[in-house]
């Protein structure tokens, strides 16, 4: 495991076409999901879970029969009302910001495993929220690194994990769910300001 401070921008430039291509995840990298999904669980079930309780993708929802895991009430919240869901994420702290740096020496795709049927939704979450990309990729396939690019910045140990595998540069955003020990030599970030250092932009 790397930290930020392990300059990326030193590193030997990956074998793909797309060396100048970063490929951005959304959920837990730009818009902070969790707090929406513990308010949904709250208001429709009565289950108060505070974000940083969610340790894992797959955690249970202790006393809670409804699924079998968090990732099963996101998907329920999204299919019942993806405007008020999507909508309500917050933004991530100096996303739009960063984004508009890397922009000047990048072409920044966004690429989230988000259904196809809500990219309307990330679409106008993105423009509410006047953080800019050069692409937004419609089509992500399961494994992100058969994406042409220089690197993966996401919040999911296993993507991370696959773009270093490709030979790509993988940037896991810290999250309590995140797995460090799953995708070792990845640049492990906990902020945007983290993001721009690793590539020398800050």
């Amino acid at each position: 495991m790397t930290t930020a401070r392990d300059d990326i921008a030193t590193r030997t430039p990956s074998d793909h076409t797309g060396a100048d291509r970063l490929l951005v995840d959304v959920d837990g990298t730009l818009a902070w999901q969790l707090p929406r999904a513990c308010q949904y669980l709250d208001e429709q079930y009565g289950v108060s879970l505070a974000p940083e309780e969610v340790v894992a993708w797959d955690y249970t929802i202790p006393g809670h029969d409804a699924h079998d895991h968090i990732g099963g009430l996101i998907v329920e919240a999204f299919e019942r009302d993806p405007e008020w869901y999507f909508g309500g994420m917050p933004p991530m702290a100096g996303a739009a910001d960063a984004l508009a740096r890397l922009r000047e020496e990048y072409h920044v795709a966004i690429a989230t495993h988000r259904p196809p049927d809500t990219h309307e939704h990330t679409r106008r979450w993105l423009r509410d929220h006047d953080v800019p990309y050069d692409e937004f990729v419609e089509d992500v396939p399961d494994n992100k690194a058969a994406l042409d690019g220089r690197a993966l910045v996401d919040d999911y140990h296993g993507n991370v994990a696959d773009a270093l595998a490709a030979g790509m540069d993988g940037l896991l955003f810290d999250q309590p769910y995140s797995d460090h020990t799953a995708c070792d030599g990845a640049t492990v970030v906990d902020s945007w300001d983290d993001v721009l250092r690793a590539f020398d932009l800050a």
